[in-house]
């Protein structure tokens, strides 16, 4: 246990276990509600590997030329730490008794090499997965405006706000607002009064269990 720990907190698995430690809270985080475009499959065009939820940068497009493409970039990144994490582990442990100047020296081989290999082990993952992630045309969202959806986060205000609007297929998940004070939560049934194209916002307001 003692040569475990010392492993995943020293140089340079310790790396890995940071990014993983942060992609495993985003994960958690996103099952309660408290982070925007998460779990939930996407299926309009932004769905597909994006970089800052703008359209496709360099560093994007390299990834998906590398087999990365067609999922959520937070997936993306979870694998990528979580292989590289394992293939460091697993050979940091031969390099404890290093003296500490050797050790950072092959450390830092280490984790370039980790790195390298994580990106074929998270290709390799991501093929059975990606037709989970089919993206399709997206519609004109304003014709959702006088449906029912379903809140998906745990609040809902004028700045953040998510929602599932059922379809003939997977529901739709879309950014929702409305005015507060409200009782909007995780669960309750809002009617969609309006969208706002420059924002890619629905307004919504409270609808009681009863209706519809």
């Amino acid at each position: 246990m003692d040569s475990l720990i010392a492993t995943i907190t020293t140089f340079p698995t310790a790396i890995w276990t940071v990014l993983l430690g942060v992609a495993l809270l985003y994960w958690l985080a996103s099952l309660i509600g408290l982070v925007d475009d998460a779990l939930h499959v996407q299926h309009h065009a932004h769905a597909e590997l994006h970089a800052d939820g703008h359209e496709m940068g360099d560093f994007a497009a390299k990834l998906m030329a590398m087999g990365l493409g067609g999922v959520p970039f937070s997936l993306v990144v979870t694998l990528i730490a979580l292989y590289g994490w394992l293939t460091s582990a697993l050979v940091h442990q031969f390099l404890l008794w290093l003296p500490p100047l050797l050790h950072y020296l092959v450390g830092a081989v280490l984790l370039l090499a980790s790195f390298a290999l994580s990106l074929p082990a998270t290709a390799i993952t991501l093929r059975p997965l990606r037709g989970l992630f089919v993206t399709h045309n997206a519609i004109n969202k304003a014709v959702l405006v006088g449906s029912v959806c379903k809140v998906s986060t745990q609040s809902v205000d004028e700045k953040f706000g998510r929602a599932e609007v059922a379809s003939g297929g997977a529901p739709f998940n879309i950014r929702i607002s409305a005015t507060s004070p409200n009782a909007l939560a995780k669960g309750s049934k809002a009617l969609i009064t309006d969208y706002d194209a420059t924002s890619d916002t629905f307004t919504v307001t409270e609808l009681d269990d009863g209706v519809f």
